[in-house]
């Protein structure tokens, strides 16, 4: 894929979505990391141990499809090897968003993230579709990137079980978009969660809501997952961690 921006353009995105993530505190500290896919074999990507706040143009680093450092100054991030994946894993992203959102990151540690994945919300459902968990592997590690890669194959938003989520896009702004969008969309869920008493009482899009939706823009990412075929949904996911989990017990 040849990015659509130049290199002082995707800079500036990254500037863009690093501020965005600390105002929405989406992000703490000196947590979370943005980048963009500059070429076939180059990544631009901020720089560990940074408040998001205070990225800058200049102190994004530059690294190759390895992870190495071709230019910058400082650490490359630790989840560096989370956006390499989702890059190897898709030619139409251009940009990856790793952050904490409190509120969906809540869901996984509740074990509830499953709602996450139901069709619930209209514009959820028709621009982003499902949000899949994976299984929980210490941050910063290869295996993490490993267990996140099949699932970012299918879905723009991927949590990554009692850690945050990973979003991407076209570019670092059209992943930050779909960060924010997350957390506003467990923050409706929590609330009618609250407001019903039980999870199970909570109002979902019915099959022909899921159609007609689908139907009015155009395209969807959520193809044929209604509210009866949870179960589907969830052996998929089941079905990719256990081959996720075996091959990493296998590889050590």
């Amino acid at each position: 894929m040849n990015a659509p921006w130049n290199e002082r353009e995707l800079r500036r995105l990254i500037t863009k979505a690093c501020t965005a993530l600390a105002q929405k505190n989406l992000v703490s500290a000196t947590d979370g990391n943005v980048s963009a896919r500059l070429g076939p074999d180059r990544v631009l990507i901020t720089p560990s141990g940074i408040s998001k706040g205070e990225v800058t143009e200049l102190n994004i680093m530059l690294c190759d499809m390895d992870g190495r450092k071709i230019r910058g100054r400082g650490d490359i991030s630790s989840e560096v090897h989370v956006h390499l994946a989702a890059y190897r894993s898709r030619d139409d992203v251009g940009g990856v968003v790793h952050a904490h959102p409190p509120t969906a990151t809540a869901f996984t540690f509740a074990g509830r993230e499953n709602l996450l994945r139901e069709p619930l919300i209209p514009e959820v459902v028709a621009q982003i579709g499902p949000i899949p968990s994976a299984p929980y592997m210490t941050p910063g590690t290869r295996a993490l990137a490993e267990a996140f890669a099949p699932f970012v194959k299918e879905c723009d938003i991927v949590m990554l079980s009692q850690h945050g989520a990973v979003a991407v896009g076209k570019d670092p702004w059209a992943a930050y978009l779909r960060m924010e969008k997350l957390e506003h969309f467990a923050g409706i869920v929590k609330a009618a969660c609250e407001l019903a008493g039980d999870p199970t009482a909570i109002k979902r899009l019915n099959e022909k809501q899921v159609d007609d939706l689908l139907a009015s823009y155009g395209k969807g990412k959520l193809s044929a997952k209604k509210e009866n075929d949870a179960d589907g949904s969830d052996a998929l996911v089941e079905k990719i961690a256990s081959e996720v989990l075996s091959r990493l017990g296998r590889t050590g």
